[in-house]
């Protein structure tokens, strides 16, 4: 329930000041009340119709950092029109629980278990985009008042929705933009760094801004035709295009189907395929990556591996306002993206028209040519056990394409080409594992299963991604021939159990991910790692040694960006074998123990790149470190530490670090962690440092 750095979650809005020109001091009126009005649970509305920027001002408030360290918790919530009301506080209490894979749909009362979880909690709760009166009265008794200043903050089109959930404050209503301000965003969304318009586009640029008639998304999206055409005639055309259709629907599609014009030809199957998700559903992007690398959207370009080549994708889809980044991780990475709706209902229009994809529905598909492939999208809303194709390619995607939870592979048997199959919420019967067997061409796997063995999977050649959830893994040495593997993500399993006669044929050069991985200390050598030479990133559990042998001999893979160790004893040579890592940026350390003396001294250690570091259960009760030992710091999460006394009071002298993060430590380190932040303050004389310390620990 707690915010813990994978929840602390910084919604992100592409150019998000700039969207919310004119509504500077709703933001700030919202802000001021959400912080410091009064103790009663209240519900904060915010009304207006589509394309006003109601979600983007929602955003921008709930995505500050002193919203965030006010409350303990904080949820998103995207509703639309047609969501079934039990899901919706199905899915709120999964995200708050952190609980993904229990079976909450088995549960009589799930508003009561939700309401406990909130009970004695500061929270704030938005819930964007709700429609009906009905979905509020049903969820409305998941949310207790407990006097401390809990906020529920709505966005709605529907005025009456906003008055009938009204409690002490009024519903703030987005007007219009007024012409002025219309042309102020419509400069900055044009002219980027701060370019000023030329003065031949100044009349036309504001004739422009005037019949976009005050709203802010489609100022946006005609700004992106605008910034590719610098001819005053050009920008007169758009501007009468638009004058009189500005409410017109089709008019709508017409300015998003120009925008998709513009993209280079690999952006678009990846831009296509997000429509395939339902409205307002918000996108895993470590997920989405891999999934649009299985589908060959995008390959390796020049020095870029598949996955800097995918981001680069999804970021140029962000920047042209055609995807939102609902949420960022504490390190800034983009953590879940959402489709708005106009640009989905143009996708799944353009979905059809190209034969991309086709919902699976009770009549016969037209043939189609050898060399086109044919995605089909299963809904569980229209499976039919009549379809009997063959040799077409389905994608299959999480949640809300659960198929037959009985026999999900029941449509399946006969499709040859599917590449991905992602059923982590499904638990699967391991008599279905022989089901693997049809599907050849699977480059991503995700499945959820009590016994796991890899000869299941031993022949999936192509497979590049494989995640599996399971009670029992079961090992072959098979796995280690994949050679095509990029990520593996698995519970836990020893990494060192292969066949004596095949262990120097074993190179998987294409690995970047592994975990969580289990081995012995004496295993971890140079020669062992060259086998996983372009290794990324490692979560590890680490074996202790016969006879207890100190970790002096330790190595890692020497490309790590990412490492996480857990339930170890961290010893100097440990320590001196991680700061080795030249490019380590993130460190996670878990249920860690020290021999002797519970005393880290780092001394004269130095971590040169890293950026993120985490301590869950160090137990520890002393740590000295200089300004030094971590030069490029910005992010520190500190959480279950009992036994320490404080941090070092060196972390003021951090230059680069932005955030320290306190979770269930003793009050000496929260008060340690003040005087850091005050410290700061006092030398720097402004607020680079944040603090998070999130109440009732």
């Amino acid at each position: 329930m707690e915010n813990s750095e994978e929840s602390c979650i910084e919604p992100y809005y592409p150019s998000i000041d700039e969207e919310l020109v004119g509504f500077d001091d709703y933001a700030q009126n919202i802000f001021k009340y959400l912080i410091s009005g009064g103790k009663d649970l209240d519900v904060v509305s915010i009304v207006g119709m589509a394309g006003l920027g109601k979600t983007a001002l929602a955003r921008k408030i709930y995505g500050s950092l002193s919203i965030r360290c006010h409350f303990d918790v904080v949820f998103w919530c995207s509703v639309s029109q047609t969501s079934n009301r039990r899901e919706l506080v199905l899915r709120i209490l999964k995200q708050i629980t952190r609980d993904h894979h229990s079976n909450y749909a088995d549960l009589d009362y799930p508003e009561d278990i939700l309401r406990k979880c909130l009970y004695g909690k500061r929270y704030l709760i938005v819930l964007d985009n709700i429609w009906e009166v009905q979905a509020w009265d049903y969820i409305r008794q998941c949310f207790p008042d407990g006097d401390n200043g809990s906020r529920i903050m709505v966005t709605t089109r529907n005025e009456e929705v906003a008055n009938y959930m009204t409690r002490y404050s009024d519903p703030y209503s987005l007007p219009f933009l007024k012409d002025e301000k219309s042309w102020e965003l419509l400069q900055k969304k044009v002219f980027k760094r701060g370019n000023s318009c030329p003065l031949e586009l100044v009349n036309v640029g504001q004739l422009v801004a005037k019949k976009c008639k005050g709203l802010p998304s489609l100022i946006i999206m005609i700004a992106i035709t605008l910034s590719e055409e610098r001819e005053a005639s050009s920008w007169l055309k758009v501007a009468y295009d638009i004058s009189s259709h500005v409410f017109d629907k089709e008019r709508s599609m017409m300015t998003i189907r120009s925008s998709y014009g513009h993209l280079p030809d690999h952006l678009k199957p990846c831009l296509l395929y997000m429509g395939l998700f339902p409205k307002d559903y918000e996108i895993p992007v470590s997920d989405l990556l891999k999934w649009w690398i299985a589908e060959e959207f995008v390959q390796n370009i020049d020095t870029l591996n598949p996955e800097e080549l995918s981001e680069i994708c999804l970021h140029d889809l962000v920047g042209r306002n055609l995807v939102v980044v609902s949420k960022t991780s504490l390190n800034g990475k983009m953590k879940c993206c959402i489709v708005l709706d106009q640009v989905r209902e143009f996708c799944l229009r353009k979905i059809t028209e190209e034969k991309f994809m086709h919902l699976i529905v009770p009549y016969s598909y037209p043939d189609q040519p050898e060399e086109q492939r044919l995605c089909m999208y299963i809904h569980d809303r229209t499976m039919t056990s009549d379809f009997k194709e063959s040799d077409q390619e389905f994608i299959v995607h999480p949640k809300f394409s659960i198929l037959d939870r009985k026999n999900p592979f029941r449509l399946l048997n006969n499709l040859k080409l599917v590449r991905v199959l992602h059923l982590l919420d499904i638990y699967l019967d391991n008599s279905l594992a022989a089901t693997f067997q049809s599907f050849p061409h699977l480059r991503y796997l995700a499945i959820f299963v009590k016994a796991f063995d890899f000869k299941w999977v031993s022949h999936l050649l192509h497979l590049q991604t494989l995640r599996v959830r399971s009670s029992y893994i079961m090992i072959s040495p098979a796995i280690w021939k994949m050679s095509k593997l990029r990520h593996v993500d698995i519970n836990e399993f020893p990494v060192t159990v292969w066949d004596e006669d095949d262990k120097d044929d074993i190179v998987l050069d294409n690995l970047k991910t592994l975990g969580m991985c289990s081995m012995s200390a004496a295993d971890m050598t140079w020669e062992f790692w060259k086998k996983f030479a372009n290794l990324e990133e490692l979560r590890l559990h680490i074996n202790e040694f016969e006879n207890h042998v100190p970790y002096h001999f330790c190595f890692f893979p020497l490309r790590l960006r990412c490492l996480s160790l857990s339930e170890i004893f961290l010893t100097d040579g440990l320590v001196s074998s991680i700061t080795n890592l030249r490019c380590l940026e993130t460190l996670k350390l878990s249920e860690i123990y020290f021999a002797g003396e519970k005393y880290w001294d780092l001394g004269d250690s130095t971590f040169v790149q890293l950026k993120f570091l985490k301590l869950h259960r160090v137990f520890m009760t002393k740590w000295s470190c200089s300004e030094e030992s971590f030069p490029c710091l910005e992010y520190l999460v500190i959480k279950n530490c009992p036994k320490l006394e404080e941090i070092p009071d060196s972390f003021a002298d951090i230059p680069t670090l932005q955030l320290i993060k306190v979770i269930n430590c003793s009050e000496s380190v929260r008060n340690s962690a003040q005087n850091i932040k005050e410290d700061v303050e006092n030398t720097e004389g402004n607020e680079r440092l944040q603090l998070h310390i999130p109440k009732n620990y």
